[in-house]
């Protein structure tokens, strides 16, 4: 059976060949009911991983603040 989701060091490995990442993308019916409307950044995993590796050590970043400095780099409503 093949595994549907890959694991964060295989999206790193495989980025090279996500040649579609980053993009923003219009806020879709199904997308509208949890996030609202606008646009949504969709970035990829070496951008995810910059940002995870500048917090300093000892500190903490949550995934909504990511997700906020995606937003804000790509001037999209939401990451």
């Amino acid at each position: 059976m093949a595994r549907l989701r890959m694991s964060w060091r295989e999206k790193l490995v495989t980025t090279a060949q996500n040649q579609n990442l980053p993009r923003v993308v219009e806020v879709n019916e199904k997308m509208s009911k949890k996030w609202g409307e606008g646009t949504c950044v969709i970035p990829s995993p070496v951008e995810v991983d910059a940002v995870m590796k500048s917090v300093p050590e000892g500190k903490l970043i949550t995934i909504n603040q990511i997700r906020e400095v995606m937003a804000k780099k790509y001037h999209a409503s939401f990451g």
